[in-house]
């Protein structure tokens, strides 16, 4: 079983030279949907301290979708791989799983949103938040790859991101790469939604009788 070691040995390498930027960067995807949750909770409150964490859960948002803009970094594991095995069995596994990590927690930070909307009888606009939610991330995922600020870096040096932020968005090719941005992320987010909706439907197909909702139960 040498050929498995070799392969395990490789694909532990690779994951392993990656560990700080994606526990990082992964860390960062899952704040949005943790902040959702307290911030769109029923019965929650709106007001000064509300609006503030409003803001602060769109700032961070982005970092969920960035997670694909990480796909940069593929290409050098491709080169350091020792066989094709640890390509497709290994390399290939692992970002795919990162980047369906980042997507998810932004269909939950989604969902939130859209739940807290419904329940003040708003539903109709849930289309059009997400389509404006879309819209931010990707310009909050330009300025995070290209620009390298973070979230925080706008509350913390508001003047330095001002000028950091316009110098990348005044860039030629910036309306293009926007548009990209927005499409993935559209994208991105419309298929993990559809892919929850599957296997949420599968799972309460083939749940035991007893378990599905609205089973009758025997006394």
């Amino acid at each position: 079983m040498s050929w498995l070691r070799l392969f395990m040995n490789d694909v532990g390498g690779i994951a392993w030279g990656n560990r700080w930027w994606m526990s990082w960067n992964a860390l960062l995807a899952l704040v949005p949907p943790l902040f959702a949750m307290h911030l769109f909770r029923p019965h929650r409150r709106t007001g000064a301290l509300w609006t503030l964490e409003l803001v602060a859960f769109v700032l961070f948002l982005p970092n969920s979708p960035y997670l694909v803009t990480d796909l940069v970094h593929l290409r050098a594991d491709v080169v350091m791989a020792g066989s094709d095995a640890t390509v497709y069995g290994g390399i290939l596994p692992l970002y795919g799983t990162f980047i369906a990590l980042g997507f998810g927690a932004y269909a939950i930070s989604l969902h939130e949103v859209g739940g807290w909307l419904a329940r003040k009888g708003r539903s109709h606009l849930v289309g059009r938040v997400q389509l404006g939610l879309h819209a931010v991330c990707a310009v909050g995922v330009l300025l995070g790859r290209v620009a390298r600020l973070n979230s925080w870096e706008t509350l913390t040096e508001p003047n330095g991101t001002i000028e950091r932020a316009l110098g990348t968005l005044s860039w030629r090719g910036a309306p293009v790469v926007l548009v990209v941005l927005f499409v993935v992320i559209w994208l991105g987010h419309a298929v993990t939604c559809v892919l929850t909706a599957a296997a949420s439907a599968w799972c309460t197909e083939h749940a035991p009788t007893r378990l599905r909702p609205g089973a009758a139960t025997s006394g």
